[in-house]
């Protein structure tokens, strides 16, 4: 009884020293979920982005890839894009951005959103996405604990998430 009842209650939103959600991702297998970020040792960095493919996030992923050399320069071992998108379609983004090249950069199939929900920052986008989706954020994390996070107050804007704001973030 008291799994249906945790999964009718809201989940906190991430915050600082807040530990991840033990939810596993699929990045290269689409039938099974193998990444669990709440285990990745050392400094990495999360983007929650709404969909993969959607115009904003097209732009604004980008430059995560474009920025890895200087994230890994200040000891982040990995940047995972997380999208609430099936893992074929994630795979499929991440060709399109040409992100197959950057070792450090993780595109990341949260495909029924457990992941977005437990994680607090899941929104009903039913009216342009078809059902709930991750809101845009940034989360430096060390050892599954946040250390920064940066949610945008709007879907589409791209302004505290994006990869610069996110560096100069990192000391």
């Amino acid at each position: 009884m008291s799994s249906v009842i945790d999964k009718l209650k809201p989940h906190k939103a991430l915050s600082h020293g807040s530990k991840l959600p033990a939810h596993a991702l699929k990045e290269d297998n689409p039938e099974q979920a193998t990444v669990n970020l709440h285990e990745v040792p050392g400094k990495i960095v999360i983007v929650g982005v709404p969909g993969a493919f959607t115009p904003p996030c097209s732009s604004q992923v980008p430059g995560y890839l474009q920025h890895a050399d200087a994230f890994a320069a200040k000891g982040v071992a990995g940047i995972y894009i997380v999208a609430v998108n099936d893992a074929f379609t994630t795979q499929a983004w991440k060709e399109k951005l040409g992100g197959g090249g950057h070792k450090l950069v993780h595109f990341l199939a949260d495909d029924t959103g457990a992941f977005t929900k437990a994680a607090g920052l899941s929104f009903d986008a039913s009216g342009l996405l078809g059902g709930h989706r991750s809101q845009r954020y940034a989360a430096v994390v060390h050892n599954g604990a946040v250390e920064h996070i940066f949610v945008e107050d709007e879907a589409p804007s791209v302004t505290v998430t994006a990869a610069e704001k996110v560096l100069a973030a990192i000391l």
